[in-house]
């Protein structure tokens, strides 16, 4: 039998098995804990096996990070159950049985009134065990129509239920349907059933494989592969917005980024050289299409050595960013955990003199090629290894880069592309992993906290340039992420191609991305891989200019796509839209600041403000951008026309031009060029005038534009750069016009900026208004 025959019969033999409980042979500790995070019912499980630490330490759980954003402190967690440790497992073995149902918890509004209920089990029937020394397994039950959401990167629409989805962080860079494991694990699940949920988080860094409902039979489980223990955490029941702002409450939310990073970003794989960087910069300038940010690929470092500028092609690496700056561009550079291994190489030598590289289980530094060629990978896990990497991005700041861009850092290898065997039923021993690191618990195989290597990367990289530049927002991205990423870094979704349906996956991969907590990310605009068309690009930056991170990229092996590389008649088209995303800035900036009060994402599900409505919930190629815009946009080739579904109320074309009812399907055309977005009736957008620079909206003149007889709405202003508005510095005005009259409320007032000039669109008719306490 040939090795495809054999990976089928094996994988056939699987499925008949599943469904089977196996033997449980846990023996070890647990604890059972409940507690409301704002009005949300939370139960948090632990278990570790016999001899390990409990529970594991949690990089997730942000009131466990010094300097955690999003709670002040971790929830008070009473124990529904008694903390049983190893000398007692044999005499309370009753007590510690996985499949024992202890009293639910119920908490009256009051406060930590006990409430036993001895008719209920675990929320969702929940039930685990221990198969083996590295393997669980969970159990829970899904209503039939319930459908599934989150669980970070998916190539997949919008619900993920009936399919089986392994998180393992692994370098996807072939995005096709077959794909499972991608660069982002994020092992939150929400349930959806009628507009209430449930939440499932399973805190544990280590190989999972959720399978949810795969077999239609009503039930989903879990296999995680791990020796470490877990921490299995029950949200719910709740409303969607509810479960996200409690989920990001315990994993931490974002700060408002940099104002700058907001804005059009450009990059390629590779701008080889500074005259070539240049180049494009002034192309923008002289075109007048809207740019904020040069992102430098891997080509700017001397032989891929990070930390390095190529002497050669970027000679004057300080004064082209300088010049760059002077045009009003910043720049993001590419960095990489991969340290080339060469005895003179300063980088190469402190990490080795200090230990602090991954080794392989005999000691020895572990070495696998990537750019540079033969390279080391530093442990992230160690906390005098995050410092040491934060120190190394002084070279940045004394150059005057703006932002960092952290790349092949699942880690990714050129040698080892799939690094665990995907049918694997069993962990590796140490000594056939790829190396070890060392964690707080003690020093464990890799493949127990793989999917926090990129995490981990992006905290050094977020720490550095906090204590480089204290005063400065810090913008770091990531391809590769865990849960609570979203405190240290933005993220964009890999290396996709030129593909439609790579355009249309964006929506329901950004969607449920949003939905796990992560509320900037984005997409490569025109596709990475192949050659993007003129009709697709256009398209793409139709969707693009909504998505939160904002960048057009692609790879040095197809042709480029900058918006002018095509006709004038596809330039103007693309320099429209750039501009209308420039004009909506102050609306987005009111989406993140939203987003640190309640952790809402800024692309959201329909069902999000439409919990009712059934319909709603079976759509995944139109998305709400925060809640007063509605974005259908055309995902197909040749299309000029769709079919659109608006819910219930008005909506109004950006305009003001054209009311539709909702509550039912339109069939609406789009010309390229044009902005596929409606507004709900009653809302007040802020738009800016168009800019060609974030930096011009201090002073730009901003319009609030009324949909519908009545409005309500907000401003929010601050200095774009600072953390002032964390101390009350930021100006904020809540918006209302009844009947053609125009009012605005302070909420904050605490930033002086510049004068500027403000206008009411009503009805169509435009007038002069001011905002005066």
């Amino acid at each position: 039998m040939g090795t495809a025959e054999w990976r089928q019969a094996r994988q056939y033999q699987e499925r008949q098995t599943d469904s089977e409980r196996e033997a449980n042979i846990f023996n070890g500790g647990t604890t059972l804990e409940a507690t409301h995070i704002d009005s949300v019912p939370v139960v948090r499980l632990s278990a570790w096996p016999r001899g390990a630490t409990k529970p594991p330490h949690s990089f997730a759980v942000s009131a466990t990070e010094a300097g955690g954003n999003g709670v002040d402190a971790e929830p008070d967690w009473p124990d529904m159950d008694e903390d049983f440790g190893d000398d007692d497992v044999e005499e309370e073995r009753r007590n510690l049985r996985p499949d024992f149902k202890p009293d639910f918890v119920a908490y009256s509004e009051g406060g930590l009134v006990w409430e036993p209920q001895k008719d209920k089990k675990m929320p969702l029937n929940l039930e685990w065990l221990q198969a083996s020394d590295c393997r669980w397994r969970f159990f829970f039950d899904m209503e039939p129509d319930a459908s599934c959401f989150a669980m970070g990167e998916r190539l997949s629409g919008i619900n993920l239920r009936s399919s089986v989805h392994t998180l393992f962080n692994t370098d996807a860079s072939n995005h096709v349907e077959t794909v499972d494991s991608m660069y982002i694990s994020i092992p939150f699940m929400i349930l959806w059933h009628h507009g209430r949920c449930h939440g499932i988080f399973l805190d544990s860094p280590a190989r999972q494989k959720w399978d949810l409902d795969a077999e239609l039979n009503g039930t989903g489980s879990i296999e995680l592969l791990s020796r470490r223990g877990w921490q299995l955490y029950m949200l719910g029941p709740c409303s969607l917005p509810e479960l996200v702002s409690a989920y990001t409450k315990l994993t931490g939310r974002s700060k408002l980024p940099p104002l700058w990073s907001l804005g059009h970003q450009q990059s390629r794989w590779s701008y080889p050289d500074e005259n070539t960087v240049i180049r494009i910069a002034s192309e923008f300038r002289s075109r007048r299409i809207p740019c904020d940010t040069m992102v430098l690929d891997i080509d700017y470092m001397e032989e891929y050595r990070v930390f390095t500028h190529s002497k050669e092609r970027f000679p004057d690496f300080k004064q082209l960013i300088s010049e760059l700056d002077n045009n009003n561009f910043k720049v993001i550079t590419i960095v990489d955990p991969g340290v080339k291994k060469d005895a003179k190489y300063q980088v190469f030598k402190d990490g080795k003199k200090h230990d602090l590289f991954c080794t392989t289980s005999d000691g020895k530094i572990y070495i696998d090629e990537v750019w540079p060629g033969p390279s080391a990978f530093p442990d992230f896990m160690k906390e005098e290894t995050r410092t040491w990497w934060a120190a190394q991005h002084g070279f940045f700041t004394e150059n005057g880069v703006a932002g960092i861009w952290n790349d092949m850092n699942e880690p990714a290898f050129f040698k080892c592309e799939t690094p665990l065997d995907p049918l694997t039923k069993e962990l590796p021993p140490d000594s056939d992993q790829l190396f070890m690191q060392k964690t707080p618990e003690g020093t464990v195989g890799h493949f127990e906290v793989r999917n926090l290597y990129g995490l981990q990367m992006c905290r050094a990289t977020h720490e550095g340039l906090m204590a480089l530049r204290p005063r400065e927002r810090p913008f770091v991205l990531t391809r590769s992420a865990y849960a609570g990423i979203q405190r240290y870094a933005a993220v964009w979704l890999g290396d996709n191609t030129s593909w439609w349906h790579h355009l249309a996956h964006s929506i329901p991969m950004l969607i449920n991305m949003g939905l796990s907590g992560v509320p900037f990310g984005g997409v490569d605009i025109g596709g990475f891989w192949k050659n993007c068309s003129a009709e697709l690009l256009v398209r793409w930056y139709a969707v693009g200019i909504f998505y939160p991170f904002f960048r057009n990229h692609c790879s040095r092996e197809g042709t480029p796509h900058e918006p002018w590389v095509f006709t004038t008649e596809i330039e103007n088209q693309c320099r429209s839209l750039i501009e209308w995303r420039y004009r909506l800035l102050p609306y987005i900036q009111q989406l993140f600041f939203d987003h640190t009060r309640t952790g809402a994402p800024l692309m959201r599900p329909l069902i999000w403000h439409y919990p009712d409505d059934k319909f709603a919930a079976e759509v995944d190629d139109e998305f709400l951008f925060g809640e007063d815009i509605l974005v259908a946009p055309i995902v197909q080739r040749g299309r000029t026309t769709r079919s659109v579904y608006l819910p219930a109320g008005k909506w109004h074309s950006l305009d003001g031009k054209t009311v539709l009812e909702g509550g039912k399907l339109h069939m609406v055309k789009w010309g390229l060029g044009e902005v596929p977005a409606f507004v709900r009736d009653g809302a007040i957008l802020p738009l800016a005038d168009v800019m060609q620079t974030t930096r011009e909206l201090a002073e730009a003149s901003i319009t609030f534009h009324c949909y519908g007889e009545s409005g309500r709405g907000y401003f929010y202003e601050d200095d774009g750069t600072s953390f002032d508005y964390l101390e009350g510095g930021f100006d904020q005005w809540r918006l209302t016009v009844d009947n053609g009259t125009f009012r605005a409320q302070p909420i904050s007032l605490g930033y002086d900026g510049p004068a500027r000039t403000y206008q009411l669109i009503y009805k169509g008719n435009s007038q002069p208004v001011q905002l005066t306490p």
